[in-house]
């Protein structure tokens, strides 16, 4: 079933819970794909990009590990990818990151 932006809101906001019990405060968190261009269909994801400092120090398979890890216990289709603002900051224009920042909506935290 499609999910509305209530429902998608309290996911987010789930989410967000379990990221900090896990150690990760996300400071910016956006939403990108279906949702955000409004056309989901069911058994769409929810695509995030969840920014935090906390992901200093990390490599990419330690940020998925626990990113997939708070979206399992959310138990929500949710595809989150983690940066730093340094990150966010540096982004190639034209890359996919720099495409998602550009298009994606800014979740109110």
């Amino acid at each position: 079933m499609v999910k509305t932006r209530q429902e998608i809101k309290r996911i987010i906001k789930r989410y967000v819970e379990e990221l900090k019990n896990l150690g990760i405060t996300p400071e910016k968190i956006m939403i990108y794909g279906s949702y955000a261009k409004g056309h989901p269909r069911e058994g769409s994801d929810i695509d995030l990009i969840v920014i935090s400092k906390d992901f200093r120090g990390k490599n990419l398979r330690e940020r998925l590990e626990i990113l997939g890890l708070a979206a399992g216990r959310v138990f929500e289709p949710i595809e989150a990818i983690g940066y730093t603002e340094d990150e966010i900051i540096a982004k190639e224009k034209g890359s996919f990151l720099d495409e998602v920042v550009t298009e994606g909506l800014a979740v109110a935290l």
